[in-house]
């Protein structure tokens, strides 16, 4: 699954719905007269915005429609497509930026955010005119937030969910939990009814170990968060070293995959395709909610989304709104004003909903979710009503990371594969994650 994250200091008041005024502007476009590259009106011509985004031959089909309609709305702006892959994202990305070249509006992730806002990359867009975000709730408009200003305009929203292969369980002869009172406990006795039901090649639960979601699920059961808002690791090493001891027991009981076939099918290394809930080879296993559609696709069976089990019956699944994805802009962006005005579009345009849909996530505007509800997908459908059926359990998302703090996947990559293989006990290897962590943020 793609990657996103107690005594912390008192989160500063975010900025309100309603822009503030320009004043940010002048000196945001003085600043850009340095820039390398960045698009510029001539002044009997139109603005000229360089945009860039990640993703699918799917997803730039549909975007270079959306900036279509824009141009065509806005013939005083032309805005210029700039895209690739995830991998190489990140990369072209900070060259771009050292350069003093970047692109006036890029899409932006919350591993990131956070990182380019405090080296003062991106615009504040809480000093900005022209946004609307009166559909967005507060607490998902925080999401963009660092150091009191507003530097992303949350495209979409995903809870995390245990994915379940209900025909599986019918296989197995095993009930659907009922995930409102299912506890750790219960998940691994679900599982491992599952395996010894002897289906060929089948296994009750994906053994975790190597990948954040999980174990930020885990760490908020208790609690905890992976980092604390002055931007410091906020999970103890206890805490992961009890999520590790979790994940071996169910490997070890059968209860879950083999440490193996956790390693071969990381989302790191491995495709969605390729996964033991794409393959039918196990019943539960831990995705964001918005993946629903491309693994039943990828399965042709019946899966449901569960909330994740809790410590106790009833108790608290430690579930938030994890932001999808942001739109920025560049603090260097000649034209903020136009910039601004296509991030709006973005956000909050119908035509830009009734292309987007829930590509990149459940839209954090209630207005767009409901608009473009009826004419989605069984599964996507199932996946909004997931997000809103969870709402009355689901709390403030974690702070986002901090420079540095994005090496956490990486780091948990690694060490857990250690652990998993029994390279390393899981106490010694959880005080060297947040040691090494720690040690990352510190540097950066």
């Amino acid at each position: 699954m793609p990657d996103a994250r107690e005594h912390q200091q008192q989160r500063p008041t975010g900025p309100t719905r309603r822009a503030v005024g320009l004043g940010a502007l002048g000196a945001a476009a003085t600043t850009g007269l340095a820039a390398c590259g960045q698009g510029g009106g001539s002044g009997d011509g139109p603005v000229r915005l360089r945009f860039t985004w990640w993703g699918s031959d799917t997803r730039h089909q549909y975007t270079q429609e959306i900036i279509d309609a824009f141009n065509a709305e806005n013939p005083d702006v032309v805005v210029e497509p700039e895209f690739t892959e995830w991998s190489g994202y990140w990369d072209r990305l900070a060259t771009t930026v050292a350069a003093n070249d970047a692109p006036d509006v890029m899409q932006m992730d919350a591993a990131y955010l956070r990182s380019y806002a405090d080296r003062g990359a991106l615009l504040d867009l809480s000093q900005q005119e022209g946004l609307d975000t009166g559909d967005i709730e507060d607490t998902d408009l925080a999401l963009g937030e660092s150091e009191g200003g507003l530097y992303g305009i949350v495209q979409g929203v995903v809870p995390l969910a245990v994915v379940t292969n209900a025909d599986l369980l019918e296989q197995a002869g095993v009930p659907l939990p009922d995930d409102s009172a299912w506890t750790w406990e219960e998940y691994a006795a679900a599982g491992l009814a599952v395996t010894e039901a002897g289906l060929p090649n089948v296994y009750g639960i994906q053994t975790e170990g190597v990948q954040g979601p999980p174990m930020e699920n885990w760490a908020r059961q208790r609690g905890e968060s992976l980092f604390t808002d002055s931007g410091d690791v906020g999970l103890s090493p206890d805490t992961l070293a009890e999520f590790w001891e979790y994940q071996l027991q169910l490997a070890e009981t059968g209860a879950g995959t083999p440490v193996t076939l956790t390693i071969e099918r990381n989302s790191a290394t491995a495709s969605l395709e390729q996964s033991g809930t794409a393959t039918n080879t196990v019943a539960f296993a831990p995705w964001w909610s918005t993946q629903l559609t491309a693994l039943t696709n990828a399965s042709g069976q019946r899966l449901v989304l569960l909330r994740p089990p809790a410590q106790t019956a009833g108790g608290n699944p430690g579930l938030y709104y994890k932001a999808s994805m942001y739109w920025s802009v560049s603090a260097r962006s000649r034209n903020p004003e136009a910039a601004v005005r296509f991030v709006n579009y973005l956000a909050t345009s119908d035509t830009a909903a009734d292309l987007m849909l829930t590509e990149r996530g459940i839209p954090a505007s209630a207005r767009i979710r409901e608009r473009i509800t009826p004419n989605l997908a069984e599964t996507d459908q199932a996946a909004v009503a997931y997000v809103e059926s969870i709402a009355d359990v689901v709390e403030e998302a974690p702070p986002i990371p901090p420079a540095g703090g994005n090496s956490s996947g990486e780091i948990l990559t690694r060490i857990g594969a250690d652990v998993l293989f029994e390279r390393q006990e899981p106490a010694a290897a959880a005080q060297a994650y947040v040691d090494e962590l720690q040690g990352q943020i510190d540097s950066a």
